[in-house]
């Protein structure tokens, strides 16, 4: 009897299986593509390579060697990594159209122009930090009212509607505000920002006053 040989595998299913030099192609795309953003390049790399491997099972290359392969491969998984990207954003940008517990107002619409020099993503991903950091507060310090001191802000209320409203002097607060801002800013990791900024003026101002003295003499 004589056997019947086996089927072969298709020689692109061969070189993903086997190379290690296509996975550390993806790898490197992958750490790249999601370099700045929430995706972590694991999970990008991961998502690349099922792609690449149910595009080559299905068919997908055709015709050409090694290197047409490897280059196939490679576009296969960037667009693979960009598609989970754009997800993750939409995902991100939907989820500012949700509203403020106990108001109507929408989470884009609370420090979003505090921030405008951010792109959408990062706007995106900074709103929900910051809630989730005025949370953490108003847990931590009850008798604050921060909550209700950031949902009376972004419905429009004034200083002195909020403090009838609490018993507390108009002054108590602005001083709460300031409070409020300084602890998401802190917790952010923006004050390190506001830091450094401030170190790189004084170091400008102090260049320029020693060329100006320097010219002087």
């Amino acid at each position: 009897m004589n056997k019947q040989p086996a089927e072969s595998e298709p020689e692109g299913s061969l070189h993903l299986c086997c190379d290690r030099l296509l996975l550390k192609t993806i790898e490197r795309i992958a750490r790249k593509q999601t370099r700045g953003t929430r995706v972590s390049w694991e999970d990008a790399k991961q998502v690349a390579y099922e792609k690449v491997l149910q595009a080559t099972q299905a068919g997908k290359f055709r015709t050409g060697g090694a290197e047409e392969f490897y280059h196939w491969a490679a576009t296969v998984a960037k667009f693979a990594i960009i598609d989970l990207l754009r997800h993750e954003q939409q995902f991100y940008c939907q989820s500012l159209d949700q509203n403020i517990p106990g108001t109507d107002v929408p989470l884009s619409e609370t420090i979003a122009d505090e921030f405008s020099l951010l792109d959408a993503f990062e706007r995106a991903d900074l709103v929900l930090k910051a809630i989730d950091a005025i949370a953490l507060l108003n847990r931590r310090y009850p008798d604050r009212a921060y909550l209700k001191l950031w949902q009376a802000k972004i419905q429009g209320k004034s200083q002195a509607q909020l403090a009838a409203e609490l018993g507390v002097t108009q002054g108590a607060i602005s001083k709460r505000w300031k409070e409020l801002c300084h602890n998401i800013a802190e917790m952010l990791g923006l004050l390190q920002i506001d830091a450094v900024k401030q170190q790189l003026k004084q170091i400008h101002q102090q260049k320029a006053l020693q060329s100006r003295s320097q010219a002087k003499w």
